[in-house]
């Protein structure tokens, strides 16, 4: 018998009471309780299941057969650890208590991603608990997804050639409410640091101002040089690799919702009028530059300084078919041409990860996203991730098919306080995760 959505939500609470936090305030115990939970849910669906120590978080890796004990091989990933909930304070009611109000489950994970994974996970459990699953399951979920942690990803690189027809990813969401989406591709990031050094210490402006290499000024015209110009391009060295977006996505872009509104609802002001015209294409199809904190000596200090080091945290958001090392090597090439004489330059990567991108017309894209709009009767938009998830980049380069979707929408307050997940979202993602297993019976 199908289990009804308040028996859904209830064990959803009881996942979502585990304090998986792998942000640096959680504990060991915790995340392996979260990670024996998963296991133990597959099981009652009928499955195998078993944690994996890894170096970090452990790995869950469980098996959910095909009814017919035929079909293809689909992959279900999604992650149980969970953000720090500082400041906890701020939370109406305790983040690690779920708490139903005015339809929405409140609670730390609710949207990212406990709650939209188990909409995935509840529905394969529902079709093979009815003896109407088609697919042969693989179900991952790894408890390092908020640290940026490799483990998933070292699993899925050791997985066999050919092994999976398609993957499902729950860890995204719609477009707004009633608007559905397939990401069809995600950015590769690089974080990194420019430090300029232009002598041995700082000197008195009023003896050396106008004579002497300024770091600071050094820094800027060398961030200036980087920044898109008014059609949002980076350098042309800095676009190898990008291809124009897909007719669908094309048409997608229109679809969507007013960037002006979409800025608002962020607290920030658009870089021109152009970006406005232009915004989904920046922010999901196009590599851009910014720079995320600038530090040169002690600002708030009255000092009269020629300074003479500068350093500059800054990030890269690249699109698939962009190469990482490739990228990187550019930008230095490009600043180290354009640096003064007398300015030193050192660079330093944070961390790094390429993208990818799925072609809208694959097979198991069209088949996702007829599957959603006849499920919940709603429009879904092919789009991209603005973000990054390695997970996604490591299944494209095995030529994995991968729908990233979910039912979370952009004001569940992920990674802030009071984060939640609408019920009615919850019961579309369940409905949403039915269609589509049952819909790859056909791949």
């Amino acid at each position: 018998m199908a289990r009804t959505t308040d028996q859904l939500i209830a064990e959803l609470s009881e996942f979502l009471r585990i304090p998986s936090i792998s942000s640096g305030d959680g504990t060991v115990e915790d995340l392996a309780a979260a990670a024996q939970w998963v296991c133990n849910r597959i099981v009652s669906a009928g499955g195998t299941a078993e944690v994996l120590p890894t170096q970090v978080n452990p790995l869950v890796v469980g098996q959910l057969p095909s009814s017919t004990g035929t079909g293809p091989h689909v992959l279900l990933y999604g992650h149980y650890d969970v953000q720090t909930v500082a400041p906890l304070a701020d939370w109406t009611t305790p983040p690690f208590e779920p708490t139903i109000r005015d339809g929405a489950l409140y609670a730390r994970g609710a949207s990212d991603d406990k709650g939209n994974f188990h909409s995935l996970l509840a529905g394969a459990a529902g079709l093979a608990e009815e003896g109407a699953l088609p697919v042969n399951l693989t179900i991952v979920l790894d408890g390092e997804e908020e640290i940026g942690g490799h483990s998933v990803i070292d699993w899925i690189e050791q997985q066999p050639a050919g092994q999976y027809d398609a993957a499902v990813v729950f860890d995204a969401g719609f477009v707004e409410p009633g608007h559905l989406a397939i990401e069809a591709g995600v950015r590769g990031v690089i974080t990194a640091t420019i430090s300029v050094r232009t002598g041995d210490r700082d000197a008195h402006s009023g003896l050396y101002g106008g004579a002497a290499l300024n770091a600071a000024h050094v820094l800027s015209r060398l961030i200036s040089d980087l920044s898109a110009g008014p059609d949002g391009r980076l350098h042309e060295s800095l676009m190898v690799g990008v291809a124009p977006a897909s007719p669908i996505e094309e048409e997608a872009w229109a679809t969507l919702p007013d960037p002006a509104g979409e800025l608002a609802i962020a607290g920030i002001n658009a870089a021109n009028p152009e970006a406005l015209a232009d915004y989904y294409r920046r922010t999901t199809a196009m590599p851009t530059f910014d720079v995320n904190a600038i530090t040169c000596r002690d600002a708030g200090q009255n000092r009269t300084i020629v300074p003479s080091e500068a350093t500059a945290a800054i990030s890269f958001r690249l699109v698939g078919g962009q190469d990482c090392n490739q990228f990187w090597q550019a930008v230095q090439d490009l600043l180290r041409e354009r640096a003064p004489v007398g300015a030193t330059l050192e660079f330093a990567v944070r961390g790094m990860a390429d993208g990818a991108t799925f072609d809208p017309e694959l097979p198991a894209i069209r088949l996702a996203r007829e599957a959603f709009v006849q499920a919940t009767g709603m429009p879904c938009a092919i789009v991209r991730s603005g973000g990054a998830i390695p997970l996604v980049t490591a299944l494209a380069k095995q030529g994995v098919p991968t729908i990233l979707s979910g039912c979370a929408l952009p004001n569940d307050r992920i990674h802030a306080p009071d984060e939640h997940l609408r019920i009615d979202q919850y019961e579309l993602g369940v409905k949403m995760a039915r269609a589509v297993l049952t819909a790859f019976g056909s791949l």
